[in-house]
């Protein structure tokens, strides 16, 4: 074997079709793939949207049959996932689609496993440490079609799932769970509205920031997210401004793609221990929970990640520049740090669930509760 500093793994999606109108490939990949039978998990307004009829439309003359699961809620929780389980089970599949935001393409990758594990519950492929072990039988085949430019998650195997009762987010995943194939139209994303889109956006720019500083980054998995970051820094502003600039969609939907395969193989950090706990206490939207803590906790990671921060600022153009870069984005869209509110009596609960994480294990500065604390009380506003 090499060397322990020269060896490393590294997991690369199956089949992707990237690129303006690859939507239309859809049915061809069902067909050619003798998915007959297909359920496709959608939020209710892509469905209203009509944007499937066409689609539906073709796999009906070929003899398919399919229909839509449009029940998907932001932030998935246990009983959403449960809902989908079912409506899977009573259908009987031979692949499901997800078309959305990570919302529904998480709630597509969690009911298909559930449904080939034979259980209703994401909690029964869980193991307690972070891990999914449980997960026996291969998931029902999962096409994933992202319509925003931020999770990710259509290139990896992970998906996240809120536990209401225990106001906690769970990461539930395994090579088991990786999608059959994405299909990245970026023209799918040409009618995000601007808020949405900087959420996204910045969701993409964390976990591309967070597995470039990762303690288990390697070369392969750097050349992914420095590559997502640069993307992000030169289209971002572009896709907020001006949503209909196909360019600056392709350049997002890009380096959402890059980031979401980096951080399968190395992990993410701090930020995403913290921010689950955000979604899960208050159902803030994790775009936005992991852009408030962003900055502080960049700073934070300083210590230990020098150098890489270091070519951060030289492509921000100036010693701290990488973090004054994003408080110019910040100031230039009205998101402020401490504009949500969290409760002062859940501080130290969210603190001890964030420093039990899984993310944490990867973060290049190690983090106790003390220090979380602290984190959170500069970056939300406690009431």
């Amino acid at each position: 074997m090499a060397e322990k500093e020269n060896y490393f793994e590294f997991i690369l999606p199956s089949k992707v079709e990237y690129g303006p109108g690859t939507i239309k490939t859809l049915p061809e990949e069902l067909l050619r793939n003798d998915f007959k039978r297909v359920v496709f998990v959608v939020t209710p307004g892509r469905n209203r949207s009509g944007m499937l009829d066409g689609i539906l439309a073709v796999l009906a003359e070929e003899g398919s049959e399919a229909t839509v699961f449009d029940r998907v809620i932001e932030n998935p929780d246990l009983a959403s996932v449960a809902d989908c389980v079912q409506f899977l089970r009573a259908f009987t599949p031979d692949a499901v689609v997800g078309v959305g935001g990570g919302s529904a393409l998480d709630t597509a990758k969690a009911a298909a496993v559930c449904y080939s594990n034979g259980t209703d519950s994401v909690l029964d492929l869980l193991n307690g440490d972070g891990g999914s072990r449980k997960i026996k039988k291969k998931s029902l085949p999962a096409i994933m079609v992202p319509t925003t430019a931020g999770s990710g998650t259509e290139v990896n195997y992970w998906a996240v799932i809120t536990n209401k009762a225990e106001k906690e987010k769970l990461s539930v995943g395994a090579p088991a769970m990786s999608p059959h194939m994405a299909i990245v139209d970026p023209e799918l994303t040409l009618s995000l509205p601007p808020k949405v889109t900087l959420y996204t956006g910045i969701d993409a720019l964390t976990h591309a920031i967070e597995s470039y500083l990762s303690k288990t980054s390697n070369w392969l998995s750097d050349m992914f997210s420095f590559g997502a970051i640069t993307l992000i820094m030169g289209s971002l502003r572009r896709a907020v401004d001006d949503g209909a600039n196909l360019v600056a969609r392709c350049n997002m939907a890009l380096a959402s793609m890059l980031a979401g395969v980096a951080m399968e193989n190395v992990g993410l950090g701090l930020i995403h221990a913290m921010s689950h706990q955000v979604s899960g206490f208050y159902d803030t939207p994790h775009g936005l929970a992991n852009a408030l803590l962003l900055p502080e906790v960049l700073a934070f990671n300083r210590p230990g990640a020098k150098e890489k921060i270091k070519s951060l600022d030289r492509v921000a153009r100036g010693k701290g520049g990488f973090i004054r870069w994003i408080e110019k984005l910040y100031r230039e869209y009205d998101l402020w740090i401490k504009g949500v509110e969290i409760k002062g009596e859940d501080i130290r609960i969210m603190a001890v669930k964030a420093a039990d994480n899984v993310n944490v294990r990867t973060n290049p500065v190690v983090a106790g509760v003390a220090d979380i604390e602290k984190i959170y009380q500069e970056c939300f506003k406690i009431v």
